[in-house]
């Protein structure tokens, strides 16, 4: 279990329904915003915790320093961990970074580990508003915990999600939905900057503001994926507005 700051292990009796020997194990993950933390013990690659940890704003800009240790999603060895409590942001294997708030996380049958994250919200290009239909919101892939290929930056907080590119103004290149572009270009840094050479683009792009918070995988690898949706929105998206639905998808 965890708080906002730290994560913890305890001896439970199950007969009994109770918990002693509490231990800290991570430390140094508070923020003032975004305070949920969400854990996972991997069933396919033995004694690894993974926690994701997202940004300390809307747009947290301290985030581009993979240092922070915010917006990440990382793998800690428990055994390692029974030997002393470490630092969230100095210690774990990085399973991605640039993740603004991944609610959901899970792995598949196989044991690749995927994340929903909640984007931006009040977003401009440039002087224009583009907040009612952009960024979307992500599916991330981050394949296997004991992989090196995916320790990649998802964008966040410079690359954000394209869900209708109808109302990005272009500045020379061709978006399409799933592609990301650059938030606040400031001349030095393009929208080819945030393509697939430099920044891991989602693997499933939702409606923007849809709010995923939770993803389950099916024995057969079928995926069920549940949206709060958002105040960020005039009109609601495909969800009511604060309720949640069910989405159920065929991963191939």
């Amino acid at each position: 279990m965890s708080d906002v700051d730290k994560a913890y292990s305890f001896d439970y009796n199950m007969p009994a329904g109770t918990t002693s020997n509490q231990k800290t194990l991570i430390t140094g993950m508070n923020n003032t915003d975004h305070v949920t933390r969400t854990l996972l013990i991997s069933r396919n690659v033995s004694d690894y915790l993974v926690i994701s940890r997202g940004s300390d704003d809307n747009i947290d800009l301290g985030t581009q320093d993979i240092g922070s240790g915010r917006s990440q999603l990382k793998a800690f060895n428990l055994t390692e961990l029974q030997k002393g409590s470490v630092d969230y942001a100095a210690s774990g294997l990085i399973l991605g970074w640039g993740l603004r708030n991944s609610v959901g996380l899970t792995e598949d049958a196989i044991g690749q580990i995927f994340t929903v994250e909640n984007s931006a919200d009040q977003v401009y290009r440039g002087t224009t508003d583009i907040h009612q239909d952009n960024p979307g919101e992500e599916m991330n892939y981050h394949g296997f915990i004991n992989q090196n290929y995916q320790r990649r930056n998802y964008g966040y907080p410079d690359c954000l999600a394209v869900w209708d590119a109808s109302v990005i103004l272009s500045n020379g290149t061709t978006l399409s939905t799933g592609d990301q572009f650059v938030r606040d270009g400031n001349g030095s840094f393009t929208d080819a900057d945030c393509g697939e050479e430099y920044r891991q683009a989602p693997a499933m792009t939702f409606q923007a503001h849809m709010a995923p918070l939770d993803i389950k995988f099916a024995p057969d690898g079928n995926a069920w994926i549940s949206f709060h949706g958002s105040w960020d929105r005039s009109s609601p998206a495909v969800c009511q507005s604060r309720s949640t639905m069910l989405l159920f998808l065929t991963l191939i």
